[in-house]
C-alpha cells in the first residue's frame, strides 16, 4: 500500500512553483492515501483556506488531514482562546481527528496544537485516551498514528511536545509502528525499540511547499508498506520536480 505524508504547507507563504510538480509525482507514485500532517495554512486567513481547499479538490486519493499551530489564529486573541478551530471546521472538516482503516492499514491522526501555546503543542489527556483506545485491538495493519509537532528533540529548533518524554515511553509498549509529524521543516527518521519485541518509526516530514525551511528542502514522504515492512522514499524538490534523495527499509518487528 501507497502512503503519502506530507506536511507544512504554508499556503500563503508557500512556493506555487512547487504545486504543479508535486501533482505530477502524484500521477506518477498512484498513492493509495494521502496523510497531511498541520501547518496548511501561514495565519488561518480566509484566502489561505480557499488556497488549500483548491490543492485538496486536486488530490488524486483520499486523504486525512489535521491542523498544526498555524491553522489557527495568531494575532486575534479573541478567536484563537474562544474559537480558535472556527476557520479549519468551515473550511477543511467539523473534525479535528481523522482515520481510515482497511486489511492493510490502521491509521489515526489527532491533534496536538494548544490554542494559549503560540507553537508549542500536547497531546491532551483526552487525545492519549483516544490514541489507546483506537489501537486497543489490532489484527496485524500497521498502525499509523499522525499529528502536527515533533516527538524528537533538534538542537536550534522547535521544542518537542510538552508531553513528549512520556509519549515515548508509551509508544514503547503500545502497537504503534508509526508516528508521522511535521513542524520543524526538517525531514527525519528515527527509530524507537519497544520494549518486547519490533520498533516505531518517527517521520518528521519537511516542508512540502513553504518558502521557509530549516533543512533548506521541500520534500515530502512515500511510504510503501508490505505488511509490517515499509520502504521510506524521501522525496525532494529540485528546481523543477521531485525525485527521490534517500530509501530506507525498515522492518518493525525487529
Amino acid at each position: 500500500m501507497k502512503i503519502i505524508h506530507i506536511s507544512d504547507l504554508h499556503f500563503g507563504m508557500h512556493n506555487p512553483l512547487i504545486i504543479e510538480p508535486f501533482f505530477e509525482s502524484l500521477a506518477i507514485l498512484k498513492p493509495d492515501i494521502i496523510i497531511i500532517s498541520g501547518d496548511l495554512t501561514q495565519r488561518a486567513r480566509h484566502e489561505q483556506y480557499q488556497l488549500l481547499q483548491i490543492f485538496l479538490k486536486r488530490l488524486p486519493a483520499p486523504f486525512l488531514i489535521v491542523p498544526g499551530n498555524h491553522d489557527i489564529p495568531l494575532y486575534n486573541a479573541f478567536s484563537r482562546l474562544l474559537n480558535p478551530f472556527k476557520r479549519y471546521k468551515h473550511y477543511i472538516s467539523p473534525q479535528l481527528d481523522a482515520s481510515f482503516y482497511n486489511d492493510e492499514v490502521n491509521i489515526l491522526g489527532v491533534n496536538s496544537v494548544t490554542p494559549y501555546k503560540i507553537k508549542d503543542g500536547t497531546l491532551a489527556p483526552q487525545t492519549l485516551d483516544r490514541i489507546k483506545n483506537h489501537f486497543s485491538s489490532t489484527s496485524g495493519q500497521l498502525n499509523i498514528l499522525f499529528f502536527h509537532h515533533n516527538l524528537n528533540y533538534f538542537s536550534g529548533m522547535h521544542h518537542p511536545l510538552n508531553n513528549a518524554e512520556e509519549f515515548i515511553n508509551y509508544l514503547k509498549d503500545s502497537p504503534i509502528h508509526m508516528v508521522c509529524t511535521g513542524h520543524l521543516h526538517y525531514a527525519t527518521l528515527k527509530l524507537i525499540s519497544k520494549n518486547q519485541a519490533g520498533s516505531c518509526a518517527i517521520l518528521h516530514a519537511g516542508s512540502l511547499c513553504c518558502l521557509r525551511s530549516k533543512d533548506k528542502l521541500n520534500s515530502f514522504y512515500l511510504i510503501d508498506s508490505n505488511n509490517l515492512k515499509c520502504t521510506i522514499n524521501w522525496q525532494v524538490f529540485n528546481t523543477t520536480s521531485f525525485s527521490t534523495y534517500q530509501t530506507h527499509s525498515l522492518d518493525l518487528t525487529i
